[in-house]
């Protein structure tokens, strides 16, 4: 395509959705404007400088299914910096901590009746077995687990799960959603053992990459750029930033969908359209990171369910990239309204620390050596059941596309997921506008 002659294209949000569009723009010939409201590009991959240690403000893992993200760091000359480990996973139950994740671990918990560990390693296999999803989008995801589990199965394996990190919208998710979870991290195993994968540097080395190529190809990166307004019509879209208004030939926005509302309404657009991009749930998230100076467990996550903590697990970096000191994740997950999440960062931190240390009763306040808490509005979209009918169409208004990580459910929000649906998108934004 003759940049001269290519279609203005401006990408709003310079997460992994919005990089790859801007990437895939700029390899046709385009020239995107890729406008960020953050200081940084990456989204919720976007990394910190964690007491001397660069590091993601939340966690991030690879699994061998993610065939998308591989090619991007194929084509970016990256690929030779993915690195592979077997990783073990761990659950932290009524104040105990027990090995889980593989068959042997499953059956030799005796917290639960020998039934219960049959049937939830039958419904692991389903999982892994199932192709077509559809029926499971009407269904509810506690029903699912229950019907699979049994009440005792359900209650132990996965009640404070979904508790602490759904609250009242628990039983209103979909099982297509929980299965794609389950199914993907189930694939990621070699010879039986889970094994999950990491990038030398963090993702920072990926932003970076991909951030240089854009502008090498003629792309314009804006930070701190936040949009307010957002209009289209069939001459082209509208984009209002603190900066002043500009026309582009096509918007493609990749923020999550209720932010999308507040531009609409100021670029005086549809209220029925407003009103369904107002209508999408998330939760939010505070994410503890915390140093210490000793792990925790030998685990990569373990999963939490403990009536003195509302947590759902905790995620040791360290035990999968070798990182030093070692650095723990611990999400508080909650809805945005819910009282708790007004609580200041030194509570979040505190929880952190003393559920760390009912998990590990050696470890001393004087082995915490530096702390973090970061905070996302809609950290985690919450898909119900049917949820695709809920959702608006890609393309609600002339020359303006609009997707965040729920238009490839049931997958759940991820790299390599955003970075195929985003490239793909690319090319059919250029073909619509020939």
């Amino acid at each position: 395509m003759d940049q001269l002659s290519s279609p203005s294209v401006a990408v709003i949000g310079g997460g992994p959705m919005g990089l790859a569009i801007a990437y895939q723009l700029a390899l046709e010939g385009c020239r995107p404007v890729l406008l960020e409201a953050d200081d940084r590009l990456g989204g919720m991959a976007a990394s910190f400088d964690f007491a001397g240690v660069p590091i993601e403000r939340y966690y991030h893992f690879h699994c061998l299914s993610d065939q998308a993200f591989f090619q991007l760091l194929e084509e970016l000359n990256l690929s030779q910096l993915v690195r592979w480990k077997q990783t073990a996973m761990g659950f932290f139950l009524d104040g105990r901590l027990y090995p889980w994740g593989s068959a042997g671990s499953v059956l030799k918990l005796r917290r639960l009746p020998l039934l219960s560990r049959l049937r939830y390693l039958l419904h692991a296999a389903r999982c892994l077995s199932l192709r077509d999803w559809r029926h499971l989008d009407g269904i509810s995801a506690t029903e699912w687990l229950r019907t699979w589990l049994g009440p005792k199965g359900y209650e132990v394996l996965w009640s404070k799960l979904f508790a602490y990190k759904f609250y009242q919208y628990t039983d209103s998710l979909s099982a297509a959603w929980i299965w794609s979870r389950i199914r993907r991290i189930g694939q990621s195993r070699r010879w039986l053992k889970e094994t999950l994968g990491y990038l030398e540097g963090g993702s920072d080395r990926w932003i970076d990459a991909i951030e240089h190529k854009i502008l090498e190809l003629g792309g314009e990166i804006r930070l701190s750029s936040p949009v307010i307004a957002l209009a289209g019509d069939a001459q082209g879209a509208r984009i209002t930033t603190t900066s002043g208004s500009e026309v582009f030939d096509a918007v493609i926005s990749t923020v999550p969908l209720p932010l999308v509302a507040p531009m609409l309404r100021q670029g005086q657009q549809d209220p029925s359209l407003i009103a369904a991009y107002e209508a999408q749930q998330s939760v939010a998230c505070a994410c503890v990171v915390l140093q210490t100076s000793k792990p925790i467990t030998g685990n990569f996550w373990t999963n939490v369910n403990d009536s003195r903590f509302a947590i759902p697990g905790i995620i040791e970096m360290s035990n999968l990239r070798p990182i030093t000191p070692h650095i723990t994740y611990v999400p508080f997950y909650m809805p945005a309204e819910h009282p708790d999440y007004g609580r200041p960062n030194e509570a979040f931190i505190a929880d952190s620390v003393a559920c760390l240390k009912a998990i590990n009763p050696e470890l001393q306040t004087a082995d915490i050596l530096a702390s973090h808490c970061s905070r996302y509005r809609y950290a985690q979209p919450v898909c119900g059941t049917h949820f695709l009918d809920t959702l608006p169409p890609l393309n609600p208004i002339a020359n303006i596309w609009i997707a965040d990580t729920t238009v490839y459910y049931p997958e759940d929000r991820g790299i390599s997921e955003s970075v195929g649906f985003g490239r793909d998108l690319a090319r059919k934004v250029l073909k619509a506008l020939q």
